[in-house]
């Protein structure tokens, strides 16, 4: 019966995660850092979640998180899975550009490239 109950109880934790991530809300909807162009990658965040770069800016994605694996990941451009190291991207457009680790939910980030800062 114990081992019932706790399988149950893990079940429940299991299946109300999507909706507690949801509820601490999106760190990528934020306001952006200006400035940088440099992002780390660790306990289980982007930092900076987001920031405003102009066109032309090469983003770089340090991977600095101990032995947990993580990607970038967004519509037409992605990283490799790395638990250290680097990625870059260069932004030539303007725009809104979100992105995701899809190996962890509620790891989110996003890049705003504006012609004016």
């Amino acid at each position: 019966m114990t081992f019932a109950l706790l399988a149950l109880l893990v079940v429940a934790l299991v299946g109300a995660a999507p909706t507690v991530i949801r509820l601490l809300g999106n760190p990528a909807a934020g306001d952006p850092v200006v400035g940088t162009d440099a992002i780390t990658v660790q306990n289980d965040a982007f930092d900076p979640p987001v920031i405003q770069i102009k066109p032309g800016t090469t983003v770089t994605w340090t991977f600095n998180d101990g032995d947990r694996a993580h990607n970038v990941v967004a519509d037409g451009w992605s990283s490799e899975v790395l638990a250290s190291g680097s990625y870059q991207h260069t932004f030539a457009e303007p725009g809104s550009y979100a992105y995701r680790c899809t190996l962890h939910m509620g790891m989110d980030g996003r890049v705003d490239v504006a012609t004016t800062q």
